[in-house]
């Protein structure tokens, strides 16, 4: 299976740029969820962080 990809691999031309743009957007979106989550403030977290609870005892009251 993998020689057949090869054999079509290996007739377009510039197929070596793909790695490299595939890893820099890895490489970009890695390192901007790391600063989104060393900036976002832990107040912010907790809450979101309860949100699933949050909503399951507002269901409670309301059928209550």
């Amino acid at each position: 299976m993998s020689k057949i990809i090869k054999q079509y691999a290996d007739q377009v031309n510039g197929i070596e740029v793909y790695p490299i743009v595939s890893l820099l957007i890895f490489t970009i979106f890695f390192v901007g969820m790391l600063l989104y989550v060393r900036q976002i403030s832990k107040e912010s977290v907790h809450e979101l962080s309860n949100m699933p609870l949050d909503v399951q005892e507002e269901n409670k009251t309301q059928n209550a």
